[in-house]
């Protein structure tokens, strides 16, 4: 018998039972390969006492799986969002009302903001975002240099690079904060940024260490910041943020923090210093260009906004 797809089909978090289908349905663009390894890492990767596939909403008609999209809860109340993925035959209708249930369900889990990324997108795929919520941000690149880049000794600086401890958190933050002002890089998040969830999504990239968090300073004052983390299992290290207050910029101290986030990285003996840069930040570019840091990839990047905006409430 036909099924009557002017029906809107049933939403549901997907059983147990179907949620390798269902992964497979929203990751089948993967070689076979890395859609494997994929689907093995949301199934058994732990989260808050569940797993991280709790986010895997599925889409049934007369209980068969239609469709699927999966939102992966990650710390500072974000979320990483995969586009919702259908069988054959079903329309755009069921793979918004996917997207709808999403969105519902991350705001339930308190999730400020939310984001997809692309290597490729469709212009039918974009207006479903748009429908949907989901906003263009940005492009970002991501750059990489090597240990031929890296200083052979401490760079000379007149900075000051205090590593992270308790007592240093409050100025940490606050200089984060100051440090997004008039900023280039993704400029449309400024107003949607709470410093103390920022600080846990930066917290739980690679593995923390305290000592490649840097409150910069120049004589006796907090002028920048620096932020890495420690990948051993990819041999690298990621600039996860660097910045410099807005009263202290054109000075060439952008360049001097990216050579000491370079001197850390030789020092943890690391293969490569990598990092992601909005694609319209052109001074960052030719900064992090100029120190011998390249670009490699390119995605592009749509958010959703899910949280109040920072100052209200």
């Amino acid at each position: 018998m036909t099924e009557d797809l002017s029906l809107s089909p049933v939403i549901v978090p997907v059983p147990p039972e179907d949620k390798p289908r269902a992964l497979a349905l929203i990751f089948h663009h993967l070689a076979p390969k890395d859609r494997e390894e994929q689907i093995e890492s949301i199934l058994f990767t732990p989260l808050s006492g569940g797993n991280c596939a709790a986010g895997l909403l599925g889409a049934y008609r007369e209980n068969e799986l239609v469709g699927a999209i999966f939102a992966h809860l990650q710390p500072g109340k974000t979320a990483q969002v995969w586009l919702p993925r259908l069988i054959s035959g079903e329309t755009t209708e069921t793979a918004l009302q996917l997207l709808l249930a999403s969105n519902s369900w991350l705001a339930q889990n308190e999730v400020e903001l939310a984001q997809m990324l692309f290597e490729q997108i469709t212009e039918a795929e974009e207006q479903l975002l748009f429908r949907g919520g989901y906003h263009y941000l940005t492009d970002l690149l991501y750059l990489a240099c090597l240990p031929d880049e890296f200083p052979t000794i401490r760079p000379e600086t007149a900075l000051e690079f205090l590593p992270y401890e308790t007592s240093l958190r409050e100025s940490l933050k606050n200089m984060i904060d100051a440090t997004y002002r008039n900023s280039l890089d993704c400029p449309k998040l400024n107003d949607l940024r709470n410093m103390e969830a920022v600080l846990e999504g930066y917290r739980s990239s690679g593995v923390f260490r305290p000592e490649l968090w840097s409150l910069v300073r120049w004589n006796s004052k907090d002028v920048g910041c620096l932020i890495l983390a420690d990948h051993p299992e990819f041999d690298n290290v990621e600039l996860v943020y660097m910045g410099v207050a807005p009263w202290a910029r054109g000075r060439g101290w952008g360049m001097q923090i990216a050579r000491f986030a370079q001197w850390q990285t030789r020092g943890l003996d690391r293969a490569r210093l990598v990092l992601a840069v909005d694609a319209e930040n052109g001074p960052a570019i030719a900064m992090y260009s100029a120190v011998g840091l390249h670009a490699w990839d390119r995605r592009r990047v749509y958010f959703w906004e899910g949280g109040r905006r920072k100052g209200e409430g």
